[in-house]
């Protein structure tokens, strides 16, 4: 069996899937909305709090959050089958 092959059309489908395009999309969003890029530019410089609650109560930003947590979750989940995957191949 061909691993190289299997891993390069495991990373044509990532990159094809929707939640990428989703990821994109919303980062999109967020880059065009100046009043909250401004928001975070002040934050980074500031540290304040009530900035920060600003920005995570965005309906852009915790969309884009949403799907960062996804595509995390979707990355534990592939190094899980790649452990497993590597221990199998290990004892054989």
């Amino acid at each position: 069996m061909n691993y190289n092959l299997i891993y390069q059309e495991l990373l044509l489908d990532i990159k094809n899937s929707k939640l990428n395009f989703d990821v994109k999309n919303a980062l999109n969003e967020i880059y065009n909305d100046k009043e909250l890029v401004l928001l975070i530019d002040k934050y980074k410089e500031t540290l304040d709090d009530s900035l920060k609650l600003k920005i995570y109560n965005n309906k852009k930003f915790m969309r884009y959050k949403r799907l960062e947590n996804e595509t995390n979750i979707l990355i534990m989940k592939l190094n899980k089958i790649f452990k497993e995957l590597g221990d199998a191949y290990e004892n054989n």
